[in-house]
């Protein structure tokens, strides 16, 4: 008898269990709450306990729950009530609800003290968490006493705590480092947000030590070269650093350092990118899904934050190449209150170019072609709640060849001398000042200075007998931006963070002021500058917005920003929505889907095949109106493999307005060397879209993408090949990308990338014919429209690796060897039309390749 109670009791207990985690379909009529709870209980099989007094007066809405967890359906009955509940086994107790404390700081690293954005605070218990913001703050507010509190990040070590919590509890967490080669050659990791539980899309953020791991041009690390083997992301021309984003244009991308916005970000005519890597500290990229914080352009935002500075104590990394050298320092001036970061490059092929330069038939008198960069950061902690930051950037390109020709050897004092000198740069400061006002509002002000400046100068000189005569030609562009932006991060609970900010920008365009002047034997015969003078603009942005979770499985984020810019008596305005939302599916596939609309208020004057510092930067005008773009999206994202990949598809649609062109026939040198820039180019519209997939490894051995993109673009300009719908210079219908890095022993990482696009249009003369008058003298083009031919497919091998080593005394040597272009690919980097060997029916169109196979090599040391 005593095993037949015993074995009933076990089915009993079996049956209840099991009747308790299973789903159940209920209806609720209107009635009070202790009603709906014994019904609850019949359903369930679980005893509800409560005082009756807590209950008096509360009545629950008639509502039917079809398929719920009874968990979830017992929260929702005591959900907008002042009661929680506490559930062992089928035994539940109603309780008060624990009043919300909220639990507040700072995360940083427990090696240098810098602040890292983007950890992941998760809170298992509750199925709750929140992401330190930009500037490593984070806000938990819950209903609990005390929390289990999981904080990960990418490459430190995840750190579990468990916590009680006062009212108002503020805690910084320190995380610790892992070592990049944890016992013998294992790479380990955290992950940061998964991908399918963030509602943001059309955004990667890419690791540093990922770009340092990628094959070097000249030993060169190059941010722009990684995120170019980013799906939704082409290069343009060969060797080029430009950023043509989802169909868009280089000046389309809002680049950002620290805050300042930088105009054509690019060394040696574009071959590589401004930043030097030993200074930074996170890059974020957004290709769409814009959030309502940024404006102002219309294709991507490059969101890059330099380094603090270590708090504790001094460290340094010093690199030398085939082309450059640079030095970091940093380190604390006060342990555990401020710090500093200076960080500075040079090139120098001019230095090992000159005497080789200097042997030829025709050797320069002078040449000249470096850059430098100087990055410089100092951060104060005034107290828990203010940080202090000012931070400075300098970076300029000096190229120049002078020749002198004696034109008769038998008369040696007759010459002529070319001169040919061009600089650009730019310069950039931010004074940026965080606080915190309460443990769930933080605020970040900024004072923001930035400075574009193009210089081109050309010197003439020609002695014939005793007559000296001579022609300069300069020409000066820029652009410059003065302002202020202040930000709100407001997050009253784990379900909403709220932003909300304005800036004012006022900008000082010199779109081209050219000056001429001519002398014949000392006596200036001409002198003159064309009156394309500054304009002037303000432009001012209000946003808000709210990453919402409104249930476990639907997460939005739902913004709002409005632009205006004060130009040449126009106030040109426009309220630009943002929405961005996830939704789960089964197998916790996230599908996802945005809308924003973007407005940019400066142009680029651009040269139809390259992209070039010379390109002229121009703001919107009384005549030219700003240009506008909708963007939509819908994708899927999941982490497959037990989160060791990230996968993401992402469809989009782009729609662009008053985007502008040169006009047929027009180009750089009419445009600079007239005043009415506005009556060569023309206005119209552009549509791009396509298909993006991104498979992505960021932990173990074998880290890495593949991405594949199909895209069209296309403009269509009234003023331009004769109004018909004409693909875009980058058009390019297929996009591969592979960029894998492999840690083969702790000391030896091999890396290389391919990539594959299809061939880019190109225009190209279809006739022409002499002129009558002018004989001899070239003769005039026939266009049958623009981008009218294809080129042929690009495609490259890079490979490299790196030998690492790990000293004693706590350097870290690192030697890259790269192999660019490794089987030696003819890919274009300049076309040009040739009419000297024209076969009939043929167009004869000869290429220049800048970018051979090409190895390097560089040593860097780390201390």
């Amino acid at each position: 008898m005593r095993i037949y109670l015993t074995s009933m009791l076990i089915l009993c207990c079996l049956g209840l269990s099991a009747r308790q985690s299973g789903r159940i379909t209920i209806t609720f009529q209107r009635t009070t709450l202790d009603t709906a709870f014994r019904q609850l209980e019949a359903k369930t099989g679980w005893h509800i306990s409560f005082e009756t007094s807590r209950t008096r007066g509360i009545t629950v809405p008639a509502r039917t729950f079809k398929d719920a967890e009874p968990d979830v359906v017992l929260s929702s009955l005591l959900a907008g009530t002042a009661l929680g509940f506490k559930r062992q086994g089928n035994s539940v107790l109603i309780i008060p609800r624990p009043v919300s404390k909220t639990l507040s700081g700072f995360v940083s690293d427990a090696v240098s003290g810098e602040r890292l954005p983007g950890v992941v605070m998760a809170v298992p218990d509750f199925r709750q968490g929140t992401v330190s913001n930009t500037f490593g703050y984070y806000s938990l507010t819950l209903p609990a006493d005390s929390l289990r509190l999981q904080i990960q990040f990418m490459g430190y070590r995840r750190l579990d705590t468990t916590l009680l919590l006062q009212p108002d509890t503020r805690l910084n967490f320190a995380l610790e480092p892992m070592s990049q080669t944890l016992g013998e050659i294992t790479v380990k990791g955290a992950k940061n947000e998964s991908v399918e539980q963030s509602s943001q899309m059309s955004r990667i953020t890419i690791p540093i030590a990922m770009v340092g791991s990628t094959p070097r041009i000249l030993g060169e690390k190059d941010l722009f070269k990684t995120l170019q083997m980013l799906p939704g992301v082409k290069q343009g021309t060969e060797g080029t650093s430009a950023l043509l984003v989802r169909g868009g244009t280089p000046d389309q991308n809002l680049i950002l350092l620290d805050g300042a916005p930088l105009y054509n970000p690019m060394h040696l005519m574009g071959i590589f990118s401004t930043f030097n890597t030993a200074a930074l500290k996170d890059v974020t990229l957004y290709k769409g899904a814009f959030p309502a914080r940024y404006g102002g352009r219309l294709s991507s935002v490059v969101d890059i934050t330099t380094k603090d500075g270590n708090l504790q104590k001094m460290h340094g990394e010093a690199s030398i190449g085939l082309l450059a050298a640079s030095l970091s320092v940093e380190g604390p001036l006060k342990k555990d209150k401020t710090s500093f970061i200076i960080s500075a490059r040079r090139s120098y092929p001019d230095l090992i170019a000159t005497p080789f330069v200097k042997k030829g038939e025709k050797a320069p008198e002078k040449f000249m072609l470096n850059f430098y960069d100087i990055n410089a950061k100092l951060h104060h902690r005034i107290s828990e709640k203010d940080q202090l930051y000012f931070s400075v950037y300098s970076g300029r390109d000096h190229m120049r060849f002078k020749y002198r020709d004696v034109k008769d050897e038998n008369a040696p004092n007759d010459y002529a001398i070319t001169d040919a000198n061009i600089g650009w740069g730019n310069h950039t400061g931010t004074l940026r000042w965080s606080h915190v006002y309460s443990p769930k509002l933080f605020s970040n002000a900024m004072l923001i200075g930035s400075r574009y400046r193009l210089k081109i100068n050309n010197y003439l000189e020609d002695k014939f007998k005793d007559e000296i005569n001579s022609n300069r030609q300069m020409l000066q562009s820029g652009i410059e931006d003065y302002g202020g932006k202040i930000d709100f991060d407001y997050r009253p609970n784990p379900a909403h963070t709220i932003r909300f900010g304005a800036s004012s920008m006022y900008r000082i365009f010199t779109p081209g002021i050219v000056s001429q002047k001519q002398t014949e034997n000392g006596e200036v015969v001409m002198d003159s500058t064309n009156s394309s003078q500054r304009i002037k603009g303000t432009e001012l942005d209000v946003y808000a917005e709210d990453d919402w979770e409104i249930s476990p499985r639907f997460k939005a984020n739902i913004g709002l920003h409005w632009g205006a810019f004060a130009v040449q008596g126009r106030f040109y305005q426009s309220l630009q929505p943002r929405t961005s939302m996830r939704y789960l599916l089964p197998g916790n596939w996230a599908l996802k889907a945005s809308w924003s609309r973007m407005t940019q208020y400066i142009h680029l004057l651009a040269n139809n095949t390259l992209s070039l510092p010379t390109d002229l930067w121009v703001p919107a005008t009384s005549r030219i109106r700003p240009q506008q773009a909708d963007q939509f999206a819908l994708g899927v994202a999941k982490n497959l493999w037990k989160g060791k990949f990230e996968f993401t598809a992402e469809g989009y649609y782009k729609n662009m307005r008053n985007i502008i062109e040169y006009k047929d026939g027009a180009g750089y040198l009419t445009t600079g060397l007239s005043d009415g820039w506005q009556e060569h180019v023309a206005a119209g519209k552009g549509e791009a879209y396509g298909m993006e997939l991104l498979l992505r490894k960021s932990t173990g051995r074998l880290t890495g993408w593949i991405g594949y993109t199909l895209s069209w673009s296309n403009r269509q300009i009234d003023e331009v090949s004769n109004g018909q719908p004409f693909p875009y210079k980058y058009d390019r219908r297929h996009d591969l990308h592979i960029l894998l890095s492999y840690k083969l022993t702790k000391g030896i990482e091999l890396t290389g990338s391919w990539m594959y696009q299809s061939a880019a249009p190109f225009t190209v003369a279809v006739g022409r014919y002499e002129q009558a008058e002018m004989p001899g003298f070239g003769g005039v083009e026939q266009f049958a429209g623009r981008n009218n031919i294809r080129l042929v497919p690009y495609h490259r091998l890079d490979l490299g690796v790196n030998f690492i080593k790990h000293k004693k005394n706590g350097m870290t040597r690192t030697w890259n060897v790269s192999l660019l272009n490794a089987y030696n690919r003819f890919n274009p980097s300049f076309v040009v039309q040739n009419w000297r060997d024209v076969t009939p029916g043929k167009l004869g169109v000869r290429s220049v390749n800048f970018m051979p196979i090409l190895p390097s090599i560089s040593y860097q040391l780390k201390w």
